[in-house]
């Protein structure tokens, strides 16, 4: 064999060698390749979940907070018909034409004894005069009136006792009647 022929002979077995390691080197490319693409679909697939996943909690919790709010708006607004209903009532109860006779009863039954002072709500100094002197009690009428709409202010030297129509109305019947009213109103 000359040298020539084991020359070619050695470059066959070169070219085929290198023939099967570039179809190696293709097919495990090609194989990466394939992997790459199953996986970047799995990534895309597991971000496509977890977007749709956030988007209704998003959107859960939107709606939930807009619920939340209506409610809150509504119990709002529900709050201010509820404390107008009450301002009208005092309003009535002071414009009524049974005005003095409602302080008379109120002071009438006062418990408090001996040196008091009666305070008038303010523009209603005649009739709390008047309803002083039908109650027979002994209390003094003050020189100046209260900045209450209704009612009056008891005071001796070491109580006062407020008898003012807010009072009453706004805070003891209020408590009381509050579930009541929203009852009817709503």
């Amino acid at each position: 064999m000359a040298l020539q022929d084991i020359l070619e002979k050695i470059k066959k077995e070169a070219a085929e060698a290198a023939k099967k390691l570039d179809e190696a080197h293709k097919n495990k490319l090609k194989k990466l390749e394939e992997e790459y693409e199953a996986m970047k679909k799995d990534a895309a697939k597991d971000m496509d979940a977890k977007v749709e996943f956030n988007s209704k909690k998003i959107i859960e919790k939107a709606e939930t907070l807009a619920k939340m709010e209506a409610k809150n708006e509504l119990l709002k607004a529900k709050r201010k018909i509820i404390d107008t209903a009450f301002t009208e009532s005092i309003e009535k109860l002071v414009s009524s034409g049974k005005y003095e006779a409602m302080v008379e009863k109120l002071l009438k039954k006062s418990e408090l004894e001996g040196e008091a002072e009666v305070v008038p709500a303010k523009g209603k100094e005649d009739a709390t005069k008047a309803a002083l002197k039908a109650s027979g009690k002994s209390f003094k009428l003050a020189e100046k009136s209260a900045n209450i709409k209704g009612g009056f202010l008891l005071r001796t030297a070491k109580v006062e006792m407020d008898n003012s129509f807010e009072s009453i109305v706004g805070k003891e019947l209020k408590d009381e009647l509050e579930l009541e009213v929203s009852k009817v109103l709503f």
